[in-house]
């Protein structure tokens, strides 16, 4: 009866963690493409010459993205200085509870189904 507990408890966990796991991958969607949403919205309405330089097309402005953290910067010629200017950049308290839920659910999830293997193996290298 303890073995058929033991099961019921790791699948608990396995489904927790990997719920954990998509709400994560989840947030991190919505933080990347409120970027790239952002920058296309900005594009039109932002008087920030380098913002208007790109919506124009010119050579002396370009668009970035970074992943950590999220963010689009852009970056334009200005006398031969290049000037950069955050057009816009997902919330750090989302980011960061996406990036922790996303990857601590992968982890605990790889931990449950990989530890019971490694204990059988130990067991019949024992043996």
């Amino acid at each position: 009866m303890a073995g058929r507990n033991a099961g019921v408890g790791r699948a608990l966990a396995l489904l927790v963690a990997s719920g954990a796991a998509i709400v994560g991958l989840v947030l991190l969607v919505i933080c990347y493409s409120g970027i790239g949403i952002a920058t296309l919205s900005t594009s039109k309405d932002d008087p920030d010459p380098c913002v208007q330089a790109y919506a124009a097309g010119t050579d002396d402005a370009s668009v970035r993205y970074t992943v950590v953290p999220p963010q689009a910067i852009c970056t334009w010629d200005v006398a031969g200085q290049p000037t950069e200017v955050v057009v816009a950049s997902a919330s750090p308290a989302l980011f960061a509870a996406g990036a922790t839920l996303a990857v601590g659910g992968v982890l605990v999830c790889v931990g449950l189904l990989v530890a019971p293997r490694l204990r059988a193996s130990r067991r019949q290298g024992q043996a």
